[in-house]
């Protein structure tokens, strides 16, 4: 029997391992931003009100409600029966504005049932956001 210096070595290479680990982490962490977009709304134009230029997410509670009805927060889809639980949540957080961007097409009772869930959550004054311009005739 021949014998060889060389022993059996079975453990896993861990510099393979981390290497693939962190391009993995680099692509998420590229990634997730794109990911994160809102949802196809389009408000209704109008010339009056208060101009914003940009809303924070960090610092104000933004539901977007999309032509369909469905709710969203951050892009995240949201249930109605949820929603007050979320607010009051975001309230406590010190999140102290609200504001609602539905689509000039969806039904009043669902804008109406999503300003009563932000009031329940401590949401007693709630902007609505519109587009600036002239609303066509």
């Amino acid at each position: 029997m021949l014998k060889t210096k060389y022993q059996q070595f079975s453990s896993i290479n861990m510099t393979n391992l981390v290497d693939v680990t962190l391009v993995l982490l680099v692509i998420f962490m590229l990634t997730t931003p794109v990911m994160q977009r809102s949802a196809e709304v389009k408000p209704p134009v109008t010339d009056v009100g208060r101009v914003l230029t940009a809303l924070n997410p960090n610092e104000t509670l933004i539901v977007e409600i999309d032509q369909i009805g469905n709710l969203s927060i951050a892009g995240n889809s949201v249930l109605m029966e949820d929603l007050g639980e979320l607010a009051e949540e975001a309230y406590l957080s010190g999140r102290d504005e609200a504001f609602v961007r539905a689509d000039r097409d969806v039904r009043y009772e669902i804008v109406a049932n999503t300003l009563s869930a932000l009031a329940s959550g401590g949401y007693l004054s709630v902007g609505l956001v519109q587009e600036s311009g002239t609303p066509p005739e």
